[in-house]
Parts: C-alpha cells; structure tokens; sequence
C-alpha cells in the first residue's frame, strides 16, 4: 500500500491525508461603535476640551449656594449606590480638587456641559460587533458636536431612529430621571446602565451632596430652563438612558419610515409641530481615514 502512494509507511500515508486547518481570522468591532460597554466612566468633557471652546454658561445664573466642604462617606450611602451600578472611588472621588474649588453655578454649568458629551459616549450601537453605532456622526466629529446645539433641532443623528411626542408629564419624567430632585434619589437611581458611568451623572451626585435641598431646587430649575430649550432628549428607562426596543404603538415613528429598531427619542412638547427627520453627515472616505491615521502615527 505504502508503494501505491509512493510514502515510506502506512502512518505517512495517513499525514498526507489529513486535513489542516488554518486558524480563522478574528473578526474584528467596527471602529465606529461607541464604547458604551466598557466599565470605565465616560471621559472628562476638560480633559478634552479645544482650546478655543468656550466653556458653557447657564442662562440663569445661581447665586448665594453655599458648598459643604467635600467629605468621604462610606456605609449605607456609597453601598447603595455601587449596588446601583456606580463606582465607590468616583462616588468619593467626584467633588474633589478642582470641582470643589468652583462655585454651584460653575459646576452646574460644567455637569450640564458634561451631560452633552455623555450622551453621545453612551450612545447605542447596533447589535453586532461588525456593524457601527446608531449614530451617523462620524467618530472624529462626535466630541466637537456633543453640545447643545446638536439636540435643539429635530434632525435626530441616527442612521435609524424611533421618536415620539412627549406629554408635559413625560417631558418632566425625563428631566427628573436625568438629573434626580434629591441627593437620595440620586444615589438610588444609577441603574444598571448608562446613569453611574456618566461623569456628568457622578458630579451631579457629588454637588447634591454638597448643597442643601433648597439649593439644589435652584440648580434644577437653571437646568430645567436650559433643558426646556431642547428639541429632543433620549427616551430614558428608569434603568438606563439610551433604549432600542422596538416600539409597534400608534404614538411612535419609525426613521427612515417602515423601518423597526433603532435609539428611542422622546420630542419637546413645545416643539410638537416641528418635523423630525435624519441628520446626515459626510462620513470620511477609507483611505481619508489611512492617511488620518498614518499622519497620527508620524505625530506621536
């Protein structure tokens, strides 16, 4: 037998007729994906701040709040909100250094400022990990864009979008959810997603921990007001801030139309008679991304 196939022995044979199999290739995430899964906290809208960005400034100005001296707590308090999904060192941390130097309107505007960024780090991707984010703003426009302006028009940017009309009550909801009425209920309500990995979310916590009630009523109603001038806002659960279930109610639209999926978005009341449609931006040409990032290489 050995001579018919030309091999020294039946067990040489045998090699040559077994198959070898190359290790597949590992499929890589698509790098437009945010990194909304990862444990971390969202970055630190300073530490990533342009130099000629102009720090946000809240059009009602809070005067007269007295700061407590920042204090490392322990106990009930820092267990109930790492049960939550927050973290013990950012929860003692957050306050500190600079935070704790700048005044309750400055920090005000700095967490409303935060919250912006926050969102957009936070932002869905779509289900597999070679598809992108739901978001249509490409990745080198995303932290420039992460402001104000971006959520007073109702062109929602998202490749694939389901909106509703908010009730004044649902409108609140969201308001209260996002930035909570009380320190405790800001401690209790991170929720297993999104809220606890939010610095804007951390510092919030940390300020109302540092003012007394009635002052946090005065920084919510100078958020409210800002909040108010807003065209949309993510449709928030009471566990998470971002939500893709797939919505079949009358009240809900679908974008682009007939299609099913996509980030839940709730619309002002104000702005009910307004059109919502897509944003739709120039996304960057593969080998304008190669040269981007081989000009990157050459800088480091």
């Amino acid at each position: 037998m050995a001579r018919i196939y030309y091999k020294a022995s039946v067990d040489d044979i045998r090699a040559s007729f077994t198959w070898s199999t190359a290790p597949l290739s590992k499929r890589l995430p698509n790098p437009d994906r945010t990194q909304n899964r990862k444990k971390r906290k969202t970055r630190d809208v300073d530490d990533i701040r342009e130099p000629d960005r102009q720090r946000l400034r809240l059009d009602i100005e809070i005067r007269g709040v007295r700061i407590k001296p920042a204090v490392r707590l322990g106990g009930r308090d820092v267990d109930l909100y790492v049960v939550n999904g927050g973290n013990e060192r950012e929860f003692n941390g957050a306050g500190d250094n600079e935070e704790g130097e700048r005044t309750a309107n400055e920090r005000a505007a700095k967490i409303y400022e935060q919250f912006f960024l926050d969102l957009i780090e936070e932002a869905p991707n779509r289900r597999s990990a070679q598809l992108g984010s739901y978001l249509s703003i490409p990745v080198d426009m995303r932290c420039e864009l992460a402001r104000p302006e971006l959520l007073q028009t109702a062109e929602l940017p998202f490749e694939l979008a389901q909106y509703t009309v908010c009730t004044p009550e649902q409108w609140k909801m969201h308001f209260n959810r996002l930035f909570p009425e009380t320190y405790d209920a800001a401690v209790k309500s991170p929720g297993r997603q999104n809220y606890g990995k939010c610095t804007y979310y951390n510092d919030y916590v940390a300020l109302a921990r540092a003012i007394s009630g009635n002052a946090l009523d005065r920084v919510r109603f100078a958020l409210k007001v800002e909040f108010d001038k807003l065209v949309w806002v993510p449709y928030t659960q009471w566990d998470r801030i971002w939500s893709t279930k797939k919505m079949t109610t009358s009240t809900w639209k679908a974008l682009p139309s007939g299609t099913k999926g996509g980030p839940l978005v709730g619309i002002n009341p104000r702005r009910a008679r307004e059109r919502v449609t897509l944003r739709a931006f120039e996304q960057p040409r593969e080998g304008d991304q190669l040269m981007a990032d081989s000009e990157g290489e050459m800088d480091d």
